[in-house]
């Protein structure tokens, strides 16, 4: 098996060709030059040249493209097979086939992916499917797809480019803007509108009631019931958004929840009811914000970081993974609130010594004469 052979590659037995099924998706014949144009760089070679994969350095065959951005995968480079790579100028000596001279690599990377992926969610624009089930109000570009049983409510608008994969249900009173992805098994309530080029992975849950409960006589005693509060809000969604897969975000209470332009969205995410959050902020798995919580611009949350409802995150905050934030955040920078792992024992005497801190401060109040709590 060489390299060179990704057909094989993907083969349980390198003897036998792998169905086209299970060939890489990104296999695509693409020039050189095309991609220089994509990426903002310039070749260093034949533009001509066929490549017809993006990969590693380490899995690259003779007619894959790659990327090199820095001096700690140097070893990595100079054994790799790739036909191309993407790599900045003052690297370009260090491989002797064809480059593509870009200023920033990883970003390079991450433009010609585009230009290597299947369709997302593997849905293939092609109209509308006679079984989708579309309202008589609903308002659909001509250039629109709409997958096997998905369902378009009344009154709810799709415009230029929008593809909709199957068992989709976009509710009354939508809109989906130019070029949105909505890939198959995605639930879009009543009162949702999604802007322009965005893309929402299976699972995603948009504009379901938020978690609102009044209580009622007796809860101070345990006793008592909650009140359900209707939400009454939808969700507004900018340009540019990704939203991963099985993350909910909440319709309003009563104004709506609020999504900024260009925001990236992991897997299992919970935005709650009223929220707003500024642009180009993004998040990693498992984050959890509270309702009517507000979060600032360009900031970065780490995953399973947990923000208690009804705060102020200012602009270009970013907060670690797994750490949890129970008061405002007024400037930028960096926000901890964990303690890394460490060996059990370990872990057991630094437990011991937190309980103790009550009574120590106790101590030093009286040593230095303080009144006490």
């Amino acid at each position: 098996m060489t390299p060179a052979d990704p057909e094989r590659a993907f083969s349980p037995n390198p003897g036998v060709r792998a169905p086209r099924s299970q060939r890489r998706a990104t296999e695509k014949p693409i020039d050189l030059g095309r991609i220089a144009c994509v990426t903002g760089g310039r070749v260093d070679g034949d533009c001509a040249f066929i490549v017809t994969a993006l990969s590693s350095l380490e899995k690259a065959g003779a007619d894959s493209l790659s990327f090199y951005a820095g001096p700690k995968r140097a070893a990595k480079l100079k054994t790799s097979g790739a036909g191309a790579v993407m790599l900045k100028a003052e690297h370009a000596g260090l491989f002797p086939g064809h480059k593509v001279i870009v200023e920033d690599p990883y970003a390079a990377y991450a433009r010609a992916s585009a230009l290597f992926a299947p369709p997302p969610g593997g849905i293939h624009p092609g109209g509308i499917h006679p079984s989708a089930v579309i309202a008589a109000g609903a308002s659909l570009h001509a250039d629109v797809t709409v997958g096997p049983y998905s369902v378009i409510g009344d009154n709810s608008r799709l415009e230029q480019g929008v593809v909709v994969g199957s068992h989709v249900s976009v509710g009354g009173d939508c809109v989906l803007g130019r070029h949105t992805v909505v890939e198959p098994g995605v639930c879009i309530y009543p009162r949702t509108v999604i802007g322009r080029r965005c893309r929402l992975a299976s699972g995603a849950v948009i504009g379901a009631s938020g978690f609102g409960y009044a209580p009622t006589g007796g809860q101070a005693d345990g006793g008592g019931a909650w009140l359900r509060i209707e939400q009454l809000g939808g969700v507004v969604i900018g340009d540019d958004v990704d939203i991963g897969a099985h993350t909910a975000i909440d319709r309003g209470a009563l104004d709506d929840t609020v999504i900024g332009n260009g925001v990236k969205l992991d897997n299992h995410i919970q935005i709650a009811h009223n929220v707003r959050v500024g642009d180009h902020t993004i998040m990693a798995g498992c984050v959890a914000i509270a309702g009517s919580t507000v979060i600032g611009a360009r900031c970065q949350l780490g995953g399973r970081a947990s923000i208690l409802g009804h705060l102020q995150i200012a602009d270009d905050v970013r907060v670690n993974a797994g750490s949890f934030v129970a008061r405002s955040i007024t400037e930028a920078g960096v926000y901890s609130s964990m303690i890394p792992a460490l060996p059990a024992a370990r872990w057991r005497n630094i437990a011991a010594n937190l309980r103790r801190l009550d009574r120590l401060a106790e101590k030093v109040k009286k040593l230095r004469g303080d009144k006490p709590t």
